[in-house]
């Protein structure tokens, strides 16, 4: 894997400051961060992203709440397989919470993000945005990426679903993870540093 080591803050199409707000049982649950009531609820969803034929990425959650005005869907536990130029699963992401914007299929989530490759790498994070026009997965938040035994951590992230090319903006540290899991507990530890 290549780490490529940044000071400079890529720019983010947009500032994910969404907040999640539900209202009653007997009603949709309401849009990231709006009050507006959900057009339509569906069960079961799954979409697919293509470009001439290609399977790009095929998102699946258990129940999604369409808004026809603002074109979004916003999904609860969103999986998103993502696929290479031949047709093989190149990572799935998992998440508590997603949004689907239908005009630029641009997508975004929240919360216990993770990233998995059949390669072993494991990318952790709370937000994460894939922009359709690059291909490509950003967060400005606090990442952690796993292969085997060797931790890199920091904040912003920007790289390729596959996790092979990634580049982490600022206070990079590798670790080696030992036997006894104490270096989890470090992480850990800079982790809530740099959030008080």
């Amino acid at each position: 894997m290549r780490i490529l080591k940044s000071g400079v803050i890529t720019p983010v199409a947009a500032v994910l400051l969404i907040a999640f707000v539900s209202c009653g049982q007997d009603r949709p649950e309401r849009s990231l961060g709006t009050r507006e009531m959900a057009d339509q609820e569906i069960n079961d969803y799954q979409t697919t992203e293509s470009d001439s034929g290609v399977v790009k990425w095929i998102l699946e959650a258990p129940v999604a709440r369409v808004y026809n005005v603002r074109k979004l869907l916003v999904t609860d536990n969103p999986r998103i397989q993502f696929f290479n130029e031949f047709g093989e699963v190149s990572s799935v992401l998992t998440a508590d919470k997603g949004e689907f914007n239908q005009e630029t299929r641009d997508l975004t989530v929240l919360g216990n993000v993770v990233v998995t490759t059949p390669e072993g790498y494991i990318l952790e994070t709370e937000s994460l945005m894939c922009l359709r026009k690059v291909g490509q997965i950003f967060t400005e938040d606090f990442v952690k990426v796993t292969r085997e035994n060797d931790i890199l951590t920091g904040y912003g992230f920007q790289g390729y679903p596959e996790l092979k090319n990634v580049d982490i903006k600022r206070d990079v540290k590798a670790y080696l993870r030992d036997d006894e899991g104490l270096v989890d507990e470090e992480i850990k530890k800079d982790s809530e540093r740099k959030t008080d």
